[in-house]
């Protein structure tokens, strides 16, 4: 009994051990219990990519939405039990942050109840449901804490730690990690920054970094094999991110000037780019300048507080309400002002057109909710109790939400996996999110055989040189050649993208779509369909 009273004393006093400890503990937990899927179809496509199986040709380390260096490191991971190096990174990133940050906050002087229950709240939803995105701005709000810790208690191996987060976190997804650290602004160290050298020349060095990857980012998709994508990509985005196409519907009389129908710019915002007198970046461009500035458009600042109710959605509630009575609890000038910059933030992609992407919020939400911490205001026992108190009602509501959702994709994974195998063999076209990719490819999927099933894919990675659907193309069996001849191509699609590939078979073929059922599963149909010319 001695022994272990020592042994169990000797670990309260080392909170790097059990820091890793309860976080190791807590997501092997969750993954034994439960499936963890992917958020979105991003994540599972660009495991494809990295890997070369499903809608890539053959591997690659150009991820597209991530720097290409963080597709060299998660190609050079070993598969551990059939689980892929992109899986492996992304438990792994969790589980760092996790690490981090409650060491960060043990270090801080919060308490191990709190920091155990905050680590918690913060980490359920993202091991359940990872996201590259939501990866960034953890690894981001870790750097923060991790800056914080340096400018009060010291330590270089802090101040490395916490460069090397931010600098992870910018490799998987820049756009996030510059709006959290944003946002963060009023949080950031900014007097020991001015007083230390070794804090400049850290800064100094992780801007250099990432300024470095930046440009091999951009000389890595500067050869002539990537010039049709990178002219094309930047054009479809204000159409299948912003909603540019409802704009234009809203002007009939600029898509009758440049011969498109409401239906071709239904088909651009939806991911259907093979056809190049409809992806036209030329006439694309034109026509939105014609229209001019999005956030200008009749509706953007309705858009705008849209964005700011989509705070108060059920998935980021446990997170705001516990980020909100936290901040009453430990008042402090510069957490209230990272609300506020965090509500201009949300507001402006409001009118920018994307309101309410929750993978995006996350990682600001969950900076706000550890911010009164990071303070370290709580220091009586009733604010610490209070304190207690509300993650832990935080921790029971998130239960509450995630334990549905995840029981419901467990058993629908199963489902989905089961029903890929009758697929047929050769190249299917898969529609945007019409594939059931992150049930089908789970987060710990080892199952080798169905990474057999070649997907044409309709989505960003289209145009992509090593896309199923780029290889295809210059092969001469393109989805339009396919859909022209007379056995036609299968499909996997909804009823609304079936009708508009209905109509511009009617527009632009001057034929007439037929299809039928080759293969109907539970959680997905296949359709052979072909435009048969008209008379």
């Amino acid at each position: 009994m001695t022994s272990i009273y020592h042994l169990l004393r000797n670990t309260k006093d080392r909170p790097a051990f059990l820091a890793f400890l309860f976080v190791a503990t807590f997501i092997v937990s969750l993954c034994l219990a439960f499936v963890p899927c992917w958020e979105r179809n991003d994540d599972i496509a660009m495991s494809m990519i990295a890997h070369g199986y499903g809608l890539a040709a053959y591997g690659s380390p150009h991820l597209i939405f991530s720097n290409v260096l963080w597709g060299y490191l998660v190609r050079a991971i070993p598969t551990i039990d059939g689980v892929l190096g992109y899986s492996l990174a992304t438990m792994a990133v969790l589980f760092v942050f996790g690490w981090a940050v409650l060491y960060f906050l043990l270090r801080l002087g919060v308490g191990y109840l709190l920091g155990l229950l905050a680590v918690a709240l913060l980490i359920a939803r993202p091991t359940l449901a990872p996201q590259f995105t939501v990866n960034a701005g953890l690894l981001t709000v870790a750097a923060v804490i991790g800056w914080q810790v340096y400018a009060r208690l010291g330590g270089g191996g802090n101040l490395v730690i916490a460069c090397l987060l931010a600098f992870c976190g910018y490799l998987i997804r820049s756009q996030e990690f510059f709006l959290v650290l944003g946002v963060a602004l009023p949080l950031l160290p900014w007097r020991a920054f001015r007083e230390r050298r070794q804090m400049q020349i850290a800064f100094l060095l992780l801007g250099v970094a990432m300024a470095s990857a930046s440009a091999f980012d951009r000389w890595s998709y500067s050869g002539p094999e990537w010039q049709h994508f990178e002219e094309f990509n930047s054009t479809r985005i204000p159409f299948t991110d912003y909603d540019a196409g409802w704009h234009l519907k809203q002007h009939p009389e600029i898509l009758a000037r440049h011969g498109y129908s409401q239906n071709d710019v239904d088909l651009v915002g939806g991911w259907f780019f093979l056809d190049p007198q409809i992806a036209d970046p030329k006439s694309l461009n034109t026509m939105l300048a014609e229209l001019g500035a999005l956030p200008m458009q009749e509706g953007s600042v309705q858009s705008g507080f849209v964005a700011i109710k989509a705070l108060f959605g059920p998935v980021l509630l446990p997170l705001l309400l516990s980020a909100l009575l936290l901040l009453v609890t430990m008042p402090r000038w510069s957490v209230a002002s990272a609300w506020i910059l965090c509500l201009i933030a949300f507001f402006a992609m409001g009118v920018m057109g994307r309101p309410g992407a929750l993978r995006v919020y996350i990682p600001v939400v969950s900076l706000l909710l550890i911010a009164p911490l990071m303070a370290g205001k709580c220091r009586g026992h009733v604010c610490q109790w209070m304190a207690a108190l509300t993650l832990l009602v935080a921790c029971v509501g998130n239960a509450y939400l995630l334990m549905p959702m995840a029981l419901s994709s467990k058993q629908w994974a199963q489902q989905v996996q089961h029903d890929i195998h009758g697929l047929p063999s050769g190249p299917i076209v898969s529609w945007g999110e019409d594939f059931p990719y992150e049930l089908a490819f789970p987060v710990l999927a080892n199952d080798l055989s169905s990474r057999n099933i070649r997907l044409y894919g309709l989505d960003s990675f289209t145009q992509a040189p090593f896309s199923v659907a780029s290889t295809e193309q210059k092969a001469g069996r393109g989805m339009l050649e396919r859909l022209r001849s007379a056995t036609g191509i299968p499909i996997i699609a909804s009823p609304k993208r079936i009708e508009m590939l209905r109509i511009y078979c009617r527009e632009h073929l001057n034929g007439q779509l037929r299809g039928i059922i080759t293969y109907q599963a539970r959680s997905l149909t296949v359709q052979q369909v072909r435009c048969e010319a008209g008379e």
